[in-house]
């Protein structure tokens, strides 16, 4: 069933169906995306790789996905959700069917850039699902919609058991025609909100110009690198440290990240809901002090149990930090979520593609991570220290007057 604009079912209660659609089209995308992480141990075994190549490998996706999202926000204001997601998924299907055919370290490398673009298909669903939803249901909206992190899960889990039967070149295949069948679904059975007669479109110089003039915009990419990039890295990068530092099998490993980004996931939900409820500031330093003590306490060599552990307690930390940050942007950028959300989205992949390689070529270096969890703490502290109430009040005003 295919519903126009003037057709769509909008209600102060929001639109479920296209928020569930969305949430599942982001989940696949997400799950193609990071389909590099969980295979890593077959590349480094096949094409005898080093640790800085894996991590450039993993990061080449993250690349791409990253600084689509800013243009993918912007033409997704213009254009619509239901038309550019679906677009999306297309595209998502030839790129991954094609990486599946890769016989070499440099054409994973330009498979891994091009299926790279669904990276950026959460900048799509953010306006599309916020649209539809009234300012005090937005946060909680958004946080659902993030639950389709969850996909880097169902590339953690199952790639390695395609992997181990059938070779690591099926997967990129076997996790392609889901985006085909999901690109047909989200055409004929989700819709635009209508917009207000007389709501003036912005242009590509307004959003340009937003974002010369918003600091508020850059203070909210600056915590969204830090909250958002921390997921995405240890998203990608856990399973071949679970398997280097603990010895243990890529299954094993791929079933303990899958708890991580589970866990990372659904508390966006939370995120969301706190977010519409208290103070964002607030709960955000509070996420931030929390990460900032784990990545100290990391440096011990502690059991796997205890490092797990810990992990799972950074992740609840970072999943519900997610859902806070896109609660603000929708909340103080109404009418340029998607282009906002977009940059901020844009900072959130560029956190997650230098990550990994930082924390690979410091383990080529010197044989250990603790330098890179010293980084980690480092980027708590500089978002700690634009967490300040003055700080993001004089943004906030800044904003308003550009907006009067």
């Amino acid at each position: 069933m295919n519903m126009s604009a003037n057709e769509s079912t909008q209600t102060p209660n929001g639109n479920l169906r296209v928020m569930i659609l969305a949430t599942v089209a982001f989940a696949l995308c997400f799950a193609g995306w990071t389909l590099f992480a969980p295979l890593a141990i077959y590349f480094q075994a096949e094409f005898n790789l080093s640790s800085t190549s894996v991590g450039l490998l993993l990061a080449t996706p993250v690349l791409l996905g990253s600084l689509a999202k800013i243009p993918m926000g912007i033409v997704t204001d213009r254009f619509g959700g239901r038309l550019v997601f679906t677009i999306m998924l297309l595209f998502g299907f030839i790129s991954l069917f094609f990486t599946g055919f890769a016989r070499s370290y440099s054409m994973l490398l330009i498979g891994g850039f091009f299926f790279g673009l669904i990276g950026s298909s959460f900048s799509i669903g953010i306006p599309h699902v916020s649209e539809w939803y009234p300012k005090k249901m937005q946060g909680f909206a958004l946080g659902v919609y993030g639950v389709g992190n969850a996909g880097t899960a169902l590339s953690a889990f199952g790639a390695p058991f395609i992997a181990e039967s059938l070779g690591w070149n099926k997967a990129f295949i076997i996790y392609a025609f889901p985006l085909l069948f999901m690109a047909f679904v989200y055409w004929f059975f989700t819709s635009n909100a209508p917009k207000p007669a007389g709501v003036k479109v912005s242009t590509l110089s307004d959003k340009l110009k937003l974002y010369k003039s918003s600091r508020l915009a850059w203070i909210f990419c600056l915590f969204y690198f830090m909250f958002f990039g921390f997921f995405v890295c240890f998203s990608i990068w856990l399973p071949s440290y679970l398997c280097d530092f603990y010895n243990i099998s890529p299954i094993k490993a791929g079933g303990f990240t899958s708890i991580f980004v589970f866990l990372s996931s659904f508390t966006r939900i939370l995120g969301g809901f706190l977010g519409d409820r208290f103070n964002g500031r607030k709960i955000m330093v509070l996420l931030t002090v929390i990460v900032l003590v784990i990545a100290i306490f990391l440096n011990l060599n502690v059991s796997l149990t205890v490092s797990l552990a810990v992990f799972y307690i950074m992740g609840t930390c970072l999943g519900i930090g997610n859902g806070v940050v896109y609660k603000l942007v929708a909340e103080y950028f109404p009418k340029d979520t998607g282009a906002v959300g977009g940059l901020v989205g844009a900072a959130g992949g560029l956190g997650g593609f230098f990550l990994p390689i930082i924390l690979g070529t410091i383990k080529d270096y010197t044989d250990n991570y603790s330098l890179g969890y010293i980084f980690v703490s480092l980027v708590c502290l500089l978002c700690l220290s634009f967490m300040e109430e003055k700080t993001l009040l004089n943004a906030h005003q800044k904003v308003t007057t550009a907006m009067q």
